[in-house]
């Protein structure tokens, strides 16, 4: 039809476009962490078919479900249309080219599909206008960008229905009405219009071209903003962490060719996290649903990630094509406090609510401990209450700085044997340094006994000999003390013979069970919800006691979305007679932290509002007599926003409700 013009267009469009990735690529090589992201292929392949092409994160929410679905059909429609874009791009060439196999009733069925698909995305290219001109949600970032690219898409809608309803007008195509609906009811239109041919065909030519320049303009524009992730979100999620949640990456303290531990520099990240900086859709789920955000903490997930890909894209060209002294120039900026403030680190909980919001799986916990433990162990840089706190673990194994000896005083004078005394049993009961020491959570430990004394269970402690697991060593940053309590607690398990470790707060069971095995620590771990539940399930506890009570319960981010246990709890209130039960809006993957992972635990508030506070007002919009919680963390937050806000409302384990339930 047109070979020289459409073939100047695609080498120039394309010519640049190669540019472009090229230097997109050289971010991507510059990136000297090590990450794996190849096994699991078959695994790798359904999720990309279900979350990317079948875009399952972007409708799995309620009060997303219509933007995510009208972004599915955008998305759809893109797939749907880029079989239609080599065609007219081949078109050019040949007027009569179709792709192998797309002539005759294959061709009429796919062509039915694109004009629906043509005005399903123009739909939600309107939808999307009027929430960025008029509701504007607050997730969302109103850059112009947002709205060229929505107009932009509209014009290829438009282009692409004026350019076949001109040639269907021209009787260059005669293809039956049903099977081009939209085509046939724009050759209609200019019909009724009164165009003389030439003017259909300047039209429709015209429309072509623009088509074509819109498309290739597209292509060139998206590296260049937030609309990269058209290109990197199938290869994110295919590369998405198949790892457990609750693992965070080891580091190798005895590798002596290691200089510096954790992250300081853009190019010590991975191309993983490269990836992730380019495929932030700046939708702001991850905003939204971050617990710091939302008590006026400095922490924004989205902005966190655009100000690193915003430093690496602006020097882009040092990186990609200067010289080893520019590159240098930029490999030694030191990313905090540079392009991050240390406020922001330290603002985070670990919840992983933003992770568990992403369409795309982006990771940001990872980087935000990695970044933390370079100001931890090389720089001795954080907050004073974290100091005091690694120092009690250090010197006692315990946050609280108690003694060792005194671990097992909760469980005098009932019958608890430990390891010592009985080096071989069904269950070793960990139970961890708040039940061990905090005296609200040694009544959850009396509780827990209480239920595997009634299941007639074979277990034991290792008491003295139990220190604590390292959790809020690692993820404030230390992670030279957490290998040092992970291997100690590995060693001394390691002395005695037992079937299953049953672990009563989440975060150690957790570490125990996902971090461990790094070490070469591999148990079999329950958490006390899902043992009682199955003890319950098999009839060795029975509740009998009617409790009469409103309950709703809390879940725990170390237990939900870090280990998927979300029903067990629930599954055993709903069991005891005289329970009623109902959950909050905010629940199981979408419920908010309490404001205590990450070593939040240990450090105070002094920005914004608290997190225990907002979390306390979610759970009473129920008006339930009792908030369950089956974390010792969660309740003393709980217990602690309640005491400061004069609510009235009483706090309990899971296990401390079965145990009073059963008389």
């Amino acid at each position: 039809m047109y070979p020289v013009a459409v073939a100047l267009l695609l080498l120039v469009g394309m010519a640049f476009f190669s540019y472009t990735m090229n230097n997109r690529i050289a971010l991507l090589k510059m990136a000297k962490g090590k990450d794996f992201r190849f096994e699991k292929i078959p695994e790798r392949v359904i999720a990309l078919f279900t979350y990317a092409f079948g875009q399952k994160r972007m409708m799995n929410r309620k009060k997303e479900f219509w933007p995510g679905l009208y972004h599915a059909f955008i998305f759809w429609g893109f797939c749907i249309l880029s079989i239609r874009t080599v065609t007219l791009f081949g078109q050019g060439f040949s007027p009569d080219f179709h792709l192998p196999g797309f002539g005759g009733a294959l061709g009429n069925f796919y062509n039915l599909n694109k004009d629906i698909f043509t005005v399903l995305v123009f739909a939600g290219c309107t939808f999307f206008l009027v929430r960025r001109f008029i509701t504007k949600p607050d997730r969302i970032s109103l850059s112009i960008e947002g709205w060229a690219i929505l107009f932009t898409i509209m014009g290829l809608m438009v282009t692409e229905w004026f350019y076949d309803g001109g040639q269907i007008a021209l009787g260059h195509h005669t293809m039956d009405p049903l099977w081009a609906p939209v085509g046939t009811a724009v050759s209609k239109l200019i019909t009724a219009f009164g165009w003389q041919p030439g003017t259909t065909h300047a039209v429709s030519i015209s429309s072509y071209f623009i088509h074509l320049a819109l498309i290739l303009g597209f292509l060139n524009f998206l590296p260049y903003g937030k609309h990269f992730h058209i290109i990197t979100s199938l290869p994110n999620v295919f590369m998405r962490n198949l790892k457990p949640y609750g693992a965070l990456n080891p580091i190798n303290l005895e590798d002596e060719n290691i200089t510096t531990f954790g992250i300081d520099k853009i190019n010590e990240f991975s191309w993983k996290d490269v990836m992730d900086m380019y495929t932030c859709t700046e939708c702001g789920r991850c905003t939204s649903q971050c617990p710091a955000y939302n008590t006026d903490k400095p922490l924004n997930p989205k902005q966190f990630l655009i100000e690193m890909k915003d430093f690496l894209v602006h020097h882009t060209d040092k990186i990609a094509q200067g010289t080893e002294e520019q590159k240098q120039e930029i490999y030694n900026t030191s990313l905090v406090p540079q392009v991050i403030e240390p406020e922001i680190l330290w603002s985070c909980t670990t919840c992983r609510a933003c992770e568990e919001a992403c369409p795309v799986f982006i990771e940001y916990v990872q980087k935000i401990v990695d970044m933390r433990r370079h100001l931890v162990l090389m720089r001795g840089e954080f907050p004073a209450e974290a100091q005091a706190t690694l120092r009690n673990i250090e010197n006692n194994g315990n946050p609280w700085g108690i003694g060792f000896d005194e671990r097992a005083n909760w469980a005098k004078g009932m019958g608890v044997p430990s390891l010592a005394e009985k080096p071989e049993v069904d269950v070793l009961y960990w139970v961890g340094c708040a039940g061990s020491f905090d005296d609200r959570n040694k009544k959850v430990s009396t509780a827990v006994v209480k239920i595997l004394q009634e299941a007639k269970i074979d277990f034991a402690i290792l008491g003295p000999e139990e220190t604590c697991t390292g959790d809020p060593a690692r993820r404030i940053g230390n992670e030279y003390l957490f290998q040092t309590l992970a291997k100690t607690n590995i060693e001394t398990m390691g002395r005695y013979k037992f079937k299953t470790v049953l672990a009563q707060c989440p975060h150690c069971f957790n570490t125990i069970k996902n971090e461990y095995p790094q070490f070469g620590g591999n148990f079999e771990v329950v958490h006390h919800t899902d043992y009682i539940n199955q003890l319950m399930e098999q009839g060795k506890i029975k509740p009998v006691k009617n409790l009469d009570e409103k309950l709703t319960y809390h879940d725990s981010c170390y237990l939900g979305r870090y280990n998927d246990i979300y029903e067990e709890p629930r599954d055993i209130l709903k069991k005891i007679p005289g329970v009623t039960y109902q959950d909050t809006e905010l629940s199981k993957s979408t419920g908010r932290c309490c404001g205590a992972g990450g070593g939040r635990m240990w450090m105070e508030e002094r920005l914004g509002d608290r997190v225990n506070h907002k979390r306390l007002d979610d759970l009473m919009a129920v008006e339930p007599q009792t908030i369950a919680s089956a974390c010792p963390f969660c309740m003393t937050m709980i217990t602690d926003a309640a005491r400061d806000k004069h609510i009235e409302v009483k706090t309990k384990d899971v296990a401390e409700i079965v145990a009073e339930s059963l008389g």
